[in-house]
């Protein structure tokens, strides 16, 4: 299955749960290839990466997979796919380069592509779009978190009317949560009035070990400390297993 990461805010965790979510879906044994789209490379440089990535696959077909682990790889982004983005403007197929891309027999071998997406909705994140299965909408208990989204949908929408019509909503997962400020309960609260069902019931908590994990290019799963947000990917991770099969 592939799942897009998006959310055209930034500072929403995006990124971060797009790398959690593959490493734990990686140590179930699942096979899972994470996919950075976003010219800023943090998922990339999250991780040991190769220079080569999904820029020279989309332009001169040399696709080049970085083993992480035995279970998990990266196809790497950076700066160039800027460059990329301006070159497809006013191409016919602009939008299905990245659909195409996963055709390949390489590609067939992962039980999960997970695909982070820059915080916008040009033509980078449109084709991640196009070319997944499901959708998952990172979301954080700020002010005005909600900002953008109607636009995000709008998109999503007419993704499914002319270029992908089995795109699903999997899930709305918020981010970062501070059980203890009153401003981001109701926040919460507002956030789970506007999507109902579609919000993961596993509510992924504010954390230094995210920080920690990234600095060691591990996963939050894989440090030695006991923490309350191990528990909460684990239970998130076989939620969306779970979504992923409806």
């Amino acid at each position: 299955m592939k799942i897009v990461f998006s959310n055209q805010k930034g500072g929403v965790g995006k990124t971060t749960s797009c790398r959690e979510l593959g490493i734990s879906l990686s140590l179930q044994g699942k096979k899972v290839l994470l996919v950075d789209t976003d010219p800023q490379g943090n998922l990339s440089k999250s991780l040991a990466y190769n220079e080569t990535g999904l820029y020279d696959a989309l332009t001169d077909g040399m696709v080049i997979i970085e083993p992480i682990s035995e279970t998990l790889s990266l196809l790497s982004g950076d700066i160039r796919l800027s460059l990329l983005e301006k070159n497809l403007l006013g191409e016919i197929d602009a939008y299905q380069q990245l659909s195409e891309l996963f055709e390949l027999d390489c590609f067939q071998k992962f039980d999960f592509i997970l695909i982070d997406t820059p915080p916008s909705l040009g033509i980078l994140t449109l084709n991640a779009l196009v070319a997944s299965d499901a959708l998952v909408i990172p979301v954080s208990c700020r002010m005005y978190s909600l900002q953008g989204t109607n636009d995000l949908m709008n998109t999503v929408s007419k993704v499914r009317k002319n270029l992908n019509p089995d795109l699903k909503l999997l899930g709305v997962l918020i981010n970062a949560f501070d059980r203890v400020p009153v401003i981001m309960r109701e926040i919460k609260e507002e956030i789970e009035k506007a999507f109902g069902e579609a919000v993961f019931s596993q509510v992924i908590s504010k954390s230094v070990r995210v920080e920690e994990a990234i600095a060691g290019k591990k996963g939050i799963l894989e440090l030695s400390t006991r923490d309350r947000i191990k528990e909460e990917i684990q239970f998130l991770t076989m939620e969306l297993i779970s979504r992923s099969r409806l």
